[in-house]
């Protein structure tokens, strides 16, 4: 006998694993509506870094152990597939990413498809600058020769401030109107400050809960520290006078020439990316200089592009509750050391 369960959506799609129920969900900005659909089997979509960093192939079903609510459950389909994606890029062109931006544009860039199969599986992109009043800079194009003539041109500082929260709705809504494709991802590259958006923290969480797109955020730049100017004085004793007079640290505003500072957006931008991005099931990944920006965004095109399904009908305990929790291995534990598998949505919540 078939079992159907009615599922309330919370879709995700993540580096490593996202899970897939029933139909294709659009969601819009500031639904409150709650999504249900009749389901049998269960599909968690699975890429897998190896231990060099690496999109890991050439794994096998018997490779992966799964559990719902802590019970093991039975594959039954396994596959290993290349999706053609929807790519939506979210370039952070404000006043504080102005020296960074020939990175963002050499990132942006490297999430192209320069593999001879991109004809058959007809990838899009769909680039968007973030400022004070984000827009869509280019349309979904699967022309990659003429995205990679424009992009330069395209993505230039705006000397504004940044409207971070307002760019990620309008680039969910932009996927959902204008996708060709079922698969789609959201790669911003920022340093996840906001200090003009419309919308707030909370209210661009609920609607990526509800949105069938997962969000990669690279964190642009060195890692998000204080400048030395800014340590405590009791870390600095060693450099002071050598003749034991004691100079206090200055309590009044330090001035910083040009925007080669860290104010208060931006140091609470990784907390912006790591809540916004998990909510898809996706992740946060920290480029800890410019160079290492394009690496980022091509390894991660790469996960999105490939990967495994696994596919099982849920097998549940007999207190049934109606949230449930997912959870993927690799098996045996000490044969797979160093593979990361962080990313993916953990939990799903039934009607019966």
């Amino acid at each position: 006998m078939v079992v159907h369960r009615r599922v309330v959506l919370f879709l995700a799609f993540s580096v490593s694993a996202w899970v897939q129920w029933g139909p294709v969900v659009r969601a819009q900005v500031r639904t409150d509506t709650t999504i249900v659909a009749n389901v049998e089997l269960v599909q968690i979509p699975v890429t897998i870094f190896d231990d060099k960093g690496a999109v890991a192939a050439h794994l096998k079903k018997n490779d992966f152990r799964l559990f719902d609510d802590g019970i093991e459950q039975n594959i039954l389909y396994f596959e290993r597939e290349r999706v053609p994606v929807s790519f939506v890029v979210l370039a952070d062109l404000s006043s504080s990413m102005t020296r960074k931006i020939p990175f963002v544009q050499e990132a942006a860039l490297s999430l192209l498809d320069s593999l001879e199969e991109h004809d058959q599986y007809r990838d899009e992109y769909s680039v968007l600058g973030i400022g004070k009043r984000s827009k869509v800079l280019m349309p979904f194009t699967v022309d990659e020769h003429d995205l990679e003539r424009r992009l330069p041109l395209l993505l230039t500082a705006t000397n504004e401030s940044t409207a971070l929260f307002d760019a990620i709705c309008l680039g969910v809504n932009t996927a959902h109107r204008d996708a060709a494709n079922q698969h789609r991802a959201m790669i911003i590259i920022t340093d996840g400050g906001d200090n003009h958006s419309r919308y707030n923290l909370r209210e661009t969480r609920e609607l990526l809960e509800e949105a069938d797109i997962p969000v990669f955020a690279v964190m642009a730049g060195p890692s998000f520290e204080l400048p030395e100017i800014f340590v405590p004085q009791q870390r600095k004793q060693s450099r002071l006078p050598s003749d034991g007079s004691n100079t206090p640290f200055p309590k009044q505003p330090i001035s910083v020439v040009g925007e080669d500072y860290i104010g208060p957006a931006e140091r609470r931008g990784p907390h912006n990316m790591k809540v916004l991005t998990e909510a898809t099931g996706g992740g946060v990944f920290t480029a800890r200089d410019g160079e290492d920006l394009p690496r980022i965004v091509r390894t991660i095109g790469l996960a999105v592009r490939y990967r495994y399904v696994l596919t099982y009908r849920p097998v549940h305990g007999t207190g049934d509750s109606s949230q449930h929790k997912v959870v993927v291995q690799l098996y045996p534990k000490e044969k797979f050391r160093g593979y990361s598998l962080p990313y993916y949505k953990r939990s799903y919540r039934s009607i019966n």
